[in-house]
């Protein structure tokens, strides 16, 4: 067979960065690119759009990963490169704008060329959202991984499908691989519509993540955790509980350690009135994060609903060690204490959490004569 072999990716030349000014204070970074994708044998033409598309974009993103990795925003923190990857994911908007066929001596295929695009004026502004929100980071960095890892075996199936004297069931065999990993990176695409809607744990249309995550999980039964927590997330923004704590549930089911979930399941069941659920999943969490302030501020709550004051104002102590400027433990632990009958220190918290921005119980606690 002359010219290029039909099974190998040909990556293309055409990478063009180019700058469009929106105003004198705005501007658009755009990153084209091209792949080559031959297909043939066992693996079929929509194995191999999905495929080059999911490439031509990882490649995309990686020439916007070196801009990324400059900014001030991304120095100052300490991010690995699967990160940097994810962050360029997002905050960029990628789209296929070209797919035609080719032929090339005895071997066909698609080519395909994708845009990313890179809003530099909210750019700071993005970085600092994902970089706070390391939970969010870290299921768009487990994405990118997850697709790092598919589009190397999609390299190893097409070097096996270039090999001669294959039987048929090998053939066969193959085939599904080629599908397999054709749902894996298409459930990501999923993902990463949904995301796209997300800040965190909130979403902009809840109900159309649910629609996105749920396609991807009917595509993979496994390796599907951040599909769960994230689609769980959606339902808490419904306000529907128990379908959320199902998925958060699943998700701890395939991942034992995944700490937001334990913690997101706990804020679900508190939010039905299951308390002791609640304080069973919190205390899960703790014990696989004991540096988060928020964890301890919630569990405190708990123990007031429970009636446990003395745990409760623990929980909220431990809070404002590791968070001195928490506002909200503060407000808790000032209730917690009124409750107990320490007027004192009630007070004295309250005041602090006003002067931390939330006056809520202090401006009761004045109205009704418990504090000057």
């Amino acid at each position: 067979m002359k010219g290029v072999c039909m099974y190998k990716l040909l990556l293309l030349v055409c990478l063009v960065i180019v700058a469009l000014p929106l105003s004198a204070f705005a501007e658009i970074k755009v990153v084209t690119h091209t792949v080559q994708q031959p297909f043939g044998g066992s693996q079929s033409p929509d194995d191999a759009r999905t495929a080059g598309i999911a490439r031509a974009k990882r490649e995309a993103l990686e020439q916007f990963g070196t801009y990324i990795e400059s900014t001030t925003v991304v120095k100052d923190s300490q991010v690995d490169s699967d990160e940097i990857l994810a962050l360029t994911a997002g905050v960029t908007k990628a789209e296929v704008i070209k797919q035609k066929n080719y032929t090339d001596g005895d071997g066909f295929g698609l080519e395909i060329t994708v845009k990313v695009e890179l809003d530099t004026v909210v750019l700071d502004q993005s970085l600092k959202r994902l970089l706070q929100d390391r939970n969010h980071l870290k299921d768009l960095t487990a994405a990118r991984v997850r697709e790092k890892q598919l589009l190397a075996r999609i390299e190893e199936l097409e070097k096996q499908n270039q090999q001669k004297g294959k039987t048929q069931k090998q053939k066969e065999i193959l085939k599904k691989e080629f599908q397999k990993t054709r749902d894996g990176l298409t459930a990501l695409e999923w993902f990463d519509k949904a995301m796209t809607l997300s800040e965190g744990n909130t979403y902009s249309n809840p109900k159309k993540a649910i629609e996105f995550l749920s396609k991807a999980l009917r595509l993979v039964p496994v390796n599907s955790e951040i599909y769960y927590y994230n689609r769980g997330n959606a339902y808490a923004n419904l306000q529907q509980h128990k379908q959320a704590i199902a998925d958060y549930s699943k998700t701890i089911q395939l991942l034992p350690s995944y700490v937001a979930a334990y913690y997101n399941r706990g804020v679900a069941y508190a939010s039905i009135k299951q308390f002791q659920h609640a304080l069973t999943d919190y205390s899960h969490a703790i014990r696989l994060d004991s540096a988060d302030a928020t964890i301890f501020n919630n569990r405190g709550t708990v123990y007031v609903h429970l009636k446990q004051l003395k745990q409760a104002i623990s929980d909220y102590n431990q809070a404002i060690l590791l968070n001195p400027t928490y506002a909200n433990a503060y407000n808790n632990r000032g209730v917690a204490y009124l409750l107990l009958g320490n007027a004192q220190s009630g007070c004295q918290d309250l005041s602090q959490a006003c002067s931390l921005g939330n006056c809520s119980a202090y401006d009761v606690s004045r109205q009704q004569g418990l504090c000057k």
